[in-house]
């Protein structure tokens, strides 16, 4: 969760940040007489509505990243779930369900003559 929904909802805000800090945006005004620097622009200038909105498109691409590259069975795959044998914790995994079934035969291990 924290990698593909907040993660990329507060980059766009923290690399806004940084880049106001690099450009010297930190060092006061010389002659408005008010004290300048990241603290007026987080408050004042700050672009909130192209940050929220590129911050939720990374959030979608990263979720939508994630999804595609799961991995998938085919239509007729199980899930069979993490389990507990022996004292080890055996993963999760996806099992095709037609390669469980026996052969029309009969008998699987039948060699033809």
């Amino acid at each position: 969760m924290f990698l593909t929904i907040i993660l990329p909802l507060l980059t766009p805000s923290l690399l806004y940040i940084a880049w106001l800090l690099m450009r010297g945006q930190a060092a006061p005004n010389a002659g408005d007489g008010q004290e300048g620097g990241v603290v007026r622009r987080l408050g004042d200038d700050m672009p909130w509505v192209t940050l929220v909105l590129s911050g939720a498109g990374l959030a979608l691409a990263a979720t939508m990243t994630m999804y595609l590259l799961q991995p998938m069975g085919s239509p007729t795959s199980e899930y069979s779930p993490p389990r507990m044998e022996n004292g080890r914790i055996i993963p999760a995994e996806l099992r095709d369900r037609d390669a469980d079934a026996p052969d029309a035969s009969g008998s699987a291990d039948a060699l033809p003559d």
